[in-house]
């Protein structure tokens, strides 16, 4: 059931519009562009979109429809939901808003007619409220966002689900500039029928899935959600929505939903080794790292750096978080001294000094990624200095888990001209945090 939505031969556009702009018309661009099946854009209107044949009901394509995905006011829902019945289409996402997010009787009537009408013909729905779905694998973006507006990214190993809309669309602009890839992901809005326990169990035995991330405001069935976590082999990471009460007001306001309470939350999360984002600028960073890093077989962390001060904030930072910084062994030491100036120094940070070049970096981290003092490395680069280039880069090759600090304009544009991906961070203590991450991870 759950691979129609994602894997569909064959897709209908129900409320696909002629007018530019419109969510229907955007959708079925997005479709018609990208995706590698059969579209069928659905109007009652018949004049043709983009040249393509247009349909005045569901009922009227002679071909099977695998997926629906409606984009039409919330009075007419229960109208073409009730055609996809007939039509015997049973994967339905429905895009329209206006149900019980808004608080209206109407609205929640609404919702419960198109739950009735979903029970009775075998229908499973994601929504409604929803911005839609994609999968980077077969150009399914039925999402009602342009690409001139929000960058899609390339085909990648992490699979997102997300109750609130904004978080999904902005996530796949940010991890698109971000050049992370993406997998699949869902905005499931009110979550009348499939949830994001659904989507876990689901993306736990998906092979392009490697990593879950998600962004949860409530839960509607705490047991199912223990049960699939706890079943699930594959690094969660979740961001949690309504922590305060602010937080649970504002969810309660826009997806019906109560929140609940966050620290029963947070203590299920430890309990089953869910990575917990503590902010957006964390999801981010974890998955950033995840996408390429290894699990850490400790919590050693060796720090190279050619910035003192940097050095410092990241020691810091790493004992606050309860990471083992250890003295190098006088027989390391000894085997750095022989590569590194007079003045450098050869503890931990090892400080490498401002006038480093590509080389000096090179012969170090190749000591450090051999030696078995360290589980982890965090490279430190200031990369403003002149005896320091793109090169370093590209010739880094490290096998232990490792994480890049570099900040600055210089740095922007040396991250932007990158072919292969690195786990860099714009402060030693996203760098370290990051790290953590991968120090915890389970077998």
């Amino acid at each position: 059931m759950m691979k129609s939505f994602f894997y569909p031969k064959s897709v209908a556009v129900i409320g696909a519009s002629h007018e530019e702009g419109k969510i229907g018309h955007v959708i079925f661009r997005n479709l018609l562009e990208k995706f590698r099946g059969k579209v069928y854009p659905i109007n009652p209107k018949t004049e043709p979109i983009f040249g393509q044949k247009v349909y005045p009901s569901i009922l009227d394509v002679k071909g099977d429809v695998d997926l629906a995905i409606i984009a039409v006011n919330a009075s007419i829902v229960p109208k073409v939901l009730e055609e996809c019945g007939k039509k015997n289409v049973k994967n339905v996402v429905i895009i329209s808003s206006g149900f019980s997010e808004t608080g209206s009787q109407k609205g929640i009537e609404l919702e419960q007619e198109i739950k009735n009408i979903a029970k009775s013909y075998g229908i499973r729905i994601i929504g409604p409220n929803t911005i839609g779905i994609f999968n980077s694998e077969n150009g399914l973006d039925a999402t009602f966002f342009l690409e001139k507006d929000v960058k899609k990214p390339k085909d990648g190993n992490i699979s997102f689900f997300t109750q609130s809309g904004t978080i999904g669309i902005l996530a796949l602009d940010i991890l698109a500039k971000e050049n992370i890839g993406v997998a699949k992901l869902v905005s499931y809005g009110n979550a009348i029928d499939l949830n994001e326990s659904d989507f876990i169990e689901y993306f736990a035995k998906d092979e392009k899935t490697k990593i879950i991330a998600g962004f949860i405001e409530s839960v509607r069935n705490g047991r199912k959600l223990i049960d699939v976590l706890r079943k699930n082999k594959k690094p969660v990471v979740l961001l949690k929505g309504g922590k305060t009460v602010f937080g649970s007001r504002a969810t309660s306001s826009h997806t019906s939903s109560l929140a609940g309470d966050y620290k029963v939350y947070s203590n299920i999360f430890k309990q089953l080794n869910v990575i917990e984002a503590e902010t957006w600028d964390d999801l981010i960073d974890y998955l950033r790292i995840l996408s390429i890093g290894r699990k850490a077989n400790g919590k050693r962390l060796g720090i190279v750096t050619n910035a003192g001060g940097f050095g410092v904030l990241a020691s810091d930072y790493a004992f606050k978080l309860g990471l083992e910084l250890p003295e190098p062994s006088e027989k390391l030491k000894k085997k750095l001294s022989k590569i590194l100036p007079s003045y450098a120094s050869t503890k931990n940070p090892i400080d490498i000094t401002a006038d480093a070049d590509v080389d000096r970096y090179v012969k170090v981290l190749r000591i450090l990624d051999k030696s078995k003092e360290f589980d982890m490395l965090l490279v430190i680069v200031l990369v403003q200095t002149p005896t320091l280039t793109k090169e370093l880069f590209e010739v880094l090759n490290i096998n232990k888990p490792f994480s890049i600090c570099m900040v600055g304009t210089k740095a922007e544009e040396i991250k932007k001209s990158l072919d292969k991906k690195l786990p860099i961070f714009e402060s030693p203590e996203r760098a370290v945090k990051a790290l953590k991450v991968l120090s915890e991870l389970k077998a």
